[in-house]
């Protein structure tokens, strides 16, 4: 049998769950049916860097610096552009994305890149007190498209799935 490709994509390995939760992943499938790879943006210079916590477990991060948490509009098209010919060039079964930003680029470059399976991870959002109506919607609308080409979404929680199902509506709840 041969092995599945999985390309795991997150904005950057900063202190916290998510880069925790992305680099045990990685570590942890079954290396006989899955070759597994994580790609990660740089951190910003005051957030602490869990680049030692992958290294430990034997994970060499692909690190993409445009990536990184900042929406910024020319390093985010050369992130897209970059994460697009990784996936081409690795061809992967599955591409499983983690975190809003790397959530949206990471999905985008891998359905133009023709992924056969699309995976998620709400590890929260931002559609609540974070931005003022406008761009919140905006963000919305993003998902929205995107939850119709991903093929699995992944939530941490009971309430973040009825966030993501119920009010928001970015997902039936059969895919989440």
């Amino acid at each position: 049998m041969d092995t599945i490709k999985v390309v795991r994509v997150i904005a950057r390995l900063n202190v916290g769950g998510p880069a925790i939760h992305t680099v045990l992943l990685t570590e942890g499938l079954d290396k006989g049916r899955f070759q597994s790879v994580l790609v990660a943006g740089a951190c910003d210079s005051c957030e602490g860097d869990m680049g030692y916590f992958a290294r430990e477990r034997g994970v060499t991060p692909v690190i993409i610096p445009e990536l990184g948490r900042t929406i910024r509009m020319g390093s985010d098209i050369v992130a897209l552009w970059k994460l697009y010919w990784f996936i081409r060039k690795t061809r992967p079964q599955i591409v499983h994305t983690h975190t809003a930003k790397a959530g949206t680029l990471g999905r985008i470059a891998a359905i133009l890149a023709g992924v056969p399976v699309k995976v998620h991870s709400f590890h929260g959002h931002v559609f609540r007190g974070y931005f003022g109506r406008l761009q919140t919607g905006f963000y919305l609308t993003i998902e929205r498209i995107l939850g119709v080409f991903t093929d699995r979404l992944i939530v941490v929680s009971d309430i973040l799935k009825e966030d993501i199902c119920g009010h928001f509506a970015i997902a039936p709840r059969s895919r989440v």
